[in-house]
């Protein structure tokens, strides 16, 4: 599972966390307490409100705790939403702009997760410089392969920080594709079933394309449209599906940001809902009520 920490859901094998880039940055100071775990509470007192926050390249949506109805609010940054919420608990989703994801292999090779890391670490700094060693990694792993994931548009360690000064827990900070992966998952039974499936989640010119055996994950690539519309989305989603040698034989695609998501007609998948809209659609909002993730 893509996660800080939380409990263990299909299908991943287990949980994920970021790690720190280097070191020199480790993720939790010695004796320290890690600032996005929360504390024990030692008497029987109220849980505080999970709030969620997708955080994106121009800022954050937010959902209101207890409120399904309520469409999501936009705010300037994740840290001046703390600042404003002190106190809480918090589920973090990262946009897929923020991310990169570099390389996978079978699963089979446990031993090669480190160097699987390594390698992803050393791209990262090939192509981006010191920049690239400062970025956080996670590790995602299914029964059938595993690959590597940088958290590139956040300071994970300044931000857990700022959160733990103003009393917010941060409790999970996950890629939004993975969340979207999972309500694709539940609403179409056929991606449990499917030999080969790919799952293509959509925010604006950025796209995250899934690859799945039997509802495993087995890849996960990202590409950027030359421009936020259907026929952009159509070119790429053929080319990635070319990339699977034609065994694909099911695409499901789910999002937002395209100028003409209404009218998807023309790609050759399975569209859940509209793709257009700034916002990610109400029915993929998260649920607070389902700690799946």
């Amino acid at each position: 599972m893509l996660s800080l920490y939380g409990r263990l859901a299909l299908p991943f094998a287990r949980v994920i966390r970021f790690d720190a880039a280097t070191p020199a940055m480790p993720s939790t100071r010695a004796g320290a307490r890690r600032p996005w775990v929360s504390p024990l509470r030692k008497s029987a007192v109220l849980t505080p409100p999970v709030h969620a926050l997708l955080v994106d390249d121009r800022g954050a949506w937010s959902w209101e705790p207890g409120d399904c109805h309520a469409a999501a609010v936009r705010h300037a940054s994740v840290p001046t939403w703390i600042e404003d919420h002190p106190g809480c608990d918090l589920r973090l989703w990262v946009s897929g702009q923020l991310l990169q994801s570099l390389g996978n292999a079978p699963a089979a090779a446990d031993g090669d997760e480190e160097t699987l890391r390594s390698q992803a670490r050393r791209t990262l700094v090939q192509r981006h410089g010191e920049r690239g060693a400062q970025w956080a990694l996670a590790t995602w792993k299914s029964e059938l392969s595993i690959g590597v994931c940088a958290l590139a548009g956040i300071d994970l360690e300044a931000l857990t920080g700022h959160a733990e000064q103003h009393g917010v827990r941060m409790r999970s900070v996950v890629p939004w594709w993975y969340h979207a992966f999972l309500e694709a998952r539940r609403c179409v039974v056929a991606l449990a079933e499917a030999k080969n499936a790919s799952v293509c989640i959509v925010e604006g010119r950025q796209i995250a394309w899934l690859t799945s055996t039997k509802g495993q994950l087995t890849d996960v690539r990202q590409a950027t449209l030359e421009s936020a519309c259907v026929a952009a989305l159509g070119e790429a989603t053929r080319a990635m599906a070319e990339h699977t040698d034609g065994a694909q034989t099911l695409t499901v695609v789910l999002g937002q940001g395209l100028v003409d998501g209404a009218r998807t007609q023309a790609l050759d998948a399975l569209v859940l809902g509209r793709l257009d809209g700034e916002q990610p659609p109400q029915w993929l909002r998260p649920s607070m009520r389902r700690e799946m993730h």
